[in-house]
C-alpha cells in the first residue's frame, strides 16, 4: 500500500481532492435514474437543473458564505433582494404560475426560509379551497403577484393542534354589514404563524363565526392587516415578530392581536358555508373536502424528508471520504479514512437506508393524494380516511427521524460539522420546526391509530383488510409463528425481513387493541391516560411495516438491475436496522429465538461492507450542486481544509484584531491599570 498523501481538494483551483476522485469510479449504476426518481421524475429534474443555471448566471442569486455571518435582518433582507430579482427576472413563471406542489423553486435554490413561503403555500391554499369561485377570481391574481402578502392564521398562544379550542372570534354586525375581528383573551393572541410579523399585508384568519347570538364554531375569514400605501398596522391590529428561535432565523414568524377590527361579510371564505345579510349561517358542500385540502402541507413535508437527510449525508459522506484521521492501515503510514472505520458507515448506511425508504413511501403517498382529490372532486372520500392516517403517522415518524439523521451526521463531523461554514447546523435548525408544525408528532401519531383500531375491529366482523393492512388479515398467524432462520443468509432474505416487521407490527395491534377494548374506561381515558404509550407504540410499529411496504413494491419501477441491486441491500439494511432498534415484542411472541440478535449484527455488519463502495455513487445522486450547499466540507472538490481556513479569516469577526469592548473593559486589567 502507497504511503503517498492524497491530493488535497481545491475550489480555488478547481482540483478534485483524489481520495473523493476515486470513490466515484466505483460508480456501476445509472445514476441519471436514481437521480431523477430522487426529484420525482425526469421533468421535476429539469426543472430543477434550469434554476441552478438560473443562480450561477445571476450574482445576485448566488449563495454565500458570509450567509452564516448574517443577523436575522440581514438575512431577510437578502431573502427579500433575491425574491425581487426573481420577480424582475420572470415574475409569470416564478410568481403567477406558481403551484403549490412538491418541489418548488424557493426551496431549491435559496439559502435559509423563503419570504413568502407561507403566502404561495398555506394561504394561497385557503384562497384556492376554501374560498368561492368569485372570492377566488379576485384574490388569487393578487395573492401570485405579490399584490396581497398573507400568513395562515390558525395557530393562537393558547392552542396550537387543537383548532377546536381557537378562542379569536369573529362577530357579524348586522347593522354594517360586517364582521368585527377580535382577540378576548391573552390566550387568542395568534402565535407562530411565518409571514405574519413583518412580511404579510393579509391573514387568513380562523376564528369563530358568531352571528344573532350564536357560536357557530371556527370559520376562516380574510382580513387585511397593513395598509398598503404605507404598510403599516391598520387601527386594530397589533403585530410583530415573535423573537429568536432555535432555527428558521431567515424566517419571519409573527404574533397578532385584533381589536374591533372590521371586515366586510363578504371576506368570510364562503365556498362551504355562508352568512346572509340577516346573519342566518348556512353550511353548504361536504365539510370533509375543507380537511382533505388541507392534508397537502402534511404530505409535502412527508415528501421533504428524504431530501433533507440526502443533504446532510452529501456533506457528511463526502467529508467522510476525504478526511483521514489515525494511522490504523496495516502496512501503511496513511491515516484510514472516517468512511472506512465500521462505526462511521453504522452511522451513515442506515440513514441513507432510511432516506430511501422514506423516498418510495413518498412516492406512494403523492400518488394516493393525487386519487383522494380526484375522487373529492366528485365527492368520493373512499381513500381520504387512508390519507389522514398515513400522512399523519409518516409525519410523525419521518421527521422525527430526520432531525436525529441531521444531527447524527453533524456530530459525526467533529469540529468541521459544528461550523456554521459547513451548513450542516443551519440544515438541523431549519429543519427542526417539522416534528412540531402541522400537528405535534405525538398527536399525529394517536390519530394515525384509529384507523388501526377501527381496521382490527372489522376484521373481527369479517371485513377484510386491504394494500397496507392487508397483513392483518393474518393477524392470528402472525403473533404464532417461529422464525426458523439459522444462519445470516437466512435474516438477509426479504421474505423474512417482511414476516419479522409485520409480526412485531401485529402483535403490538393486538394487544393493544385488545387492551383497549377490555377496559372499561372512557375513551378519552384509554386514549390519554391508560393506554397512550402502547398508541404510539403500536403506531409506530404499523408505520414502519408499511413503509417496508411501500419501499419493497416501489422496486419495481426500477430499470437499472445493478441500482436494483444497491435499492435492494438497502431495504434490508433499514429493515435489519429496525429489528435491532425494537425487538422486544417479537421474543415475547416467540417469533425471535436465541441467537438471532447475534445473526442480525453479522448480517448488518456484512451489508456495511457491501455497501461502503457506493456510498459516494448513491448519495451524490441528489445532485446538489456547490452553489447551493454552500459547504466548506461537502463541496463537490472535497476542499475540506483551503476554503474552510479562507471563510474563517473572512468571519467578519476578524475585520478588527481584537473584540469591541477589550481594550475599553479587559485591557486596563492585563496592563495593572484597575
Amino acid at each position: 500500500m502507497s504511503n503517498s498523501v492524497p491530493r488535497t481538494g481545491s475550489i480555488k483551483n478547481k482540483i478534485v481532492a483524489s481520495d473523493l476522485e476515486e470513490e466515484r469510479k466505483n460508480l456501476n449504476f445509472d445514476q441519471m435514474e436514481l437521480t431523477e426518481f430522487l426529484y420525482y421524475g425526469k421533468e421535476n429534474y429539469a426543472k430543477y437543473q434550469g434554476w441552478i443555471k438560473l443562480v450561477e448566471k445571476e450574482p445576485i442569486l448566488a449563495n454565500h458564505h458570509s450567509w452564516y455571518d448574517m443577523t436575522r435582518e440581514e438575512q431577510m433582507e437578502c431573502q427579500l433582494q433575491k425574491s425581487r430579482r426573481m420577480y424582475e427576472i420572470d415574475r409569470k413563471e416564478y410568481f403567477h404560475d406558481v403551484e403549490n406542489g412538491f418541489i418548488a423553486w424557493y426551496n431549491a435554490i435559496l439559502k435559509g426560509v423563503y419570504s413568502f413561503g407561507l403566502n404561495f403555500t398555506m394561504f394561497m391554499t385557503c384562497i384556492e379551497s376554501l374560498a368561492d369561485d368569485e372570492q377566488r377570481n379576485q384574490w388569487l391574481p393578487k395573492l401570485k403577484d405579490l399584490k396581497m402578502i398573507g400568513c395562515y392564521a390558525q395557530t393562537e398562544l393558547g392552542h396550537g393542534s387543537n383548532v377546536a379550542g381557537i378562542e379569536t372570534t369573529a362577530t357579524y354586525d348586522n347593522t354594517t354589514d360586517e364582521f368585527v375581528i377580535n382577540s378576548p383573551t391573552l390566550t387568542s393572541t395568534k402565535f407562530w404563524p411565518g409571514d405574519m410579523g413583518k412580511i404579510s399585508c393579509y391573514s387568513c384568519v380562523y376564528a369563530r363565526l358568531i352571528s344573532n347570538g350564536k357560536d357557530h364554531g371556527v370559520q376562516p375569514f380574510l382580513v387585511q392587516t397593513r395598509d398598503l400605501a404605507t404598510y403599516e398596522p391598520l387601527p386594530g391590529v397589533e403585530m410583530g415578530d415573535i423573537g429568536p428561535k432555535f432555527g428558521y432565523q431567515s424566517k419571519d414568524n409573527g404574533y397578532q392581536i385584533y381589536k374591533n377590527l372590521r371586515i366586510p361579510r363578504y371576506n368570510h371564505l364562503k365556498r362551504f358555508s355562508e352568512v346572509d345579510r340577516e346573519g342566518n349561517f348556512k353550511l353548504k358542500g361536504d365539510q370533509r373536502i375543507l380537511y382533505s385540502i388541507m392534508l397537502l402541507t402534511r404530505v409535502q413535508i412527508i415528501s421533504y424528508a428524504p431530501f433533507a437527510i440526502f443533504q446532510a449525508l452529501q456533506i457528511g459522506t463526502r467529508y467522510a471520504v476525504v478526511r483521514r484521521q489515525f494511522s490504523t492501515l496495516d502496512g501503511t503510514k496513511l491515516e484510514r479514512k472516517l468512511l472506512d472505520y465500521q462505526t462511521h458507515m453504522y452511522k451513515y448506511a442506515p440513514l441513507l437506508a432510511y432516506a430511501m425508504a422514506f423516498k418510495f413511501s413518498g412516492h406512494y403517498l403523492i400518488k394516493l393524494y393525487e386519487k383522494v382529490m380526484d375522487g373529492v372532486k366528485n365527492n368520493d372520500f373512499s381513500q381520504l380516511e387512508l390519507l389522514h392516517h398515513l400522512s399523519s403517522g409518516y409525519k410523525a415518524v419521518y421527521t422525527k427521524i430526520t432531525y436525529d439523521a441531521i444531527d447524527d451526521v453533524r456530530q459525526s463531523c467533529g469540529g468541521a460539522g459544528f461550523l456554521q461554514w459547513s451548513a450542516l447546523p443551519q440544515y438541523q435548525q431549519d429543519y427542526a420546526p417539522n416534528p412540531t408544525f402541522e400537528g405535534d408528532n405525538t398527536v399525529m401519531l394517536q390519530q394515525c391509530s384509529r384507523l388501526i383500531v377501527k381496521t382490527v375491529k372489522g376484521l373481527a366482523k369479517g371485513k377484510k383488510a386491504e394494500g397496507n393492512f392487508s397483513y392483518l388479515n393474518n393477524i392470528l398467524g402472525l403473533i404464532e409463528m417461529k422464525s426458523t432462520a439459522k444462519t445470516v443468509e437466512d435474516v438477509l432474505s426479504v421474505e423474512f425481513l417482511e414476516t419479522a416487521l409485520a409480526v412485531r407490527s401485529a402483535f403490538k395491534v393486538k394487544s393493544t387493541v385488545e387492551d383497549l377494548m377490555k377496559s372499561k374506561a372512557s375513551e378519552n381515558q384509554k386514549a390519554n391516560s391508560e393506554f397512550a404509550i402502547d398508541i404510539i407504540s403500536m403506531s409506530t410499529a404499523h408505520v414502519m411495516y408499511t413503509t417496508f411496504y411501500n419501499f419493497k413494491n416501489g422496486l419495481s419501477i426500477i430499470k437499472c438491475n445493478s441500482l436494483k441491486n444497491h435499492l435492494n441491500n438497502l431495504l434490508r439494511l433499514y429493515s435489519i436496522s429496525e429489528l435491532i432498534k425494537d425487538n422486544q415484542c417479537l421474543y415475547e411472541s416467540g417469533f425471535f429465538s436465541s441467537g438471532i440478535m447475534n445473526l442480525l449484527n453479522q448480517a448488518l455488519k456484512q451489508l456495511l461492507k457491501t455497501l461502503r463502495p457506493f456510498m459516494i455513487p448513491i448519495v451524490e445522486a441528489i445532485q446538489i450542486p456547490d452553489v447551493i450547499l454552500t459547504s466548506s466540507i461537502g463541496n463537490s472538490y472535497g476542499d475540506i481544509y483551503e476554503t474552510q481556513l479562507e471563510w474563517a479569516k473572512s468571519s467578519r469577526l476578524n475585520k478588527s484584531t481584537t473584540i469591541r469592548g477589550f481594550k475599553e473593559n479587559i485591557l486596563p486589567i492585563v496592563n495593572g491599570k484597575l
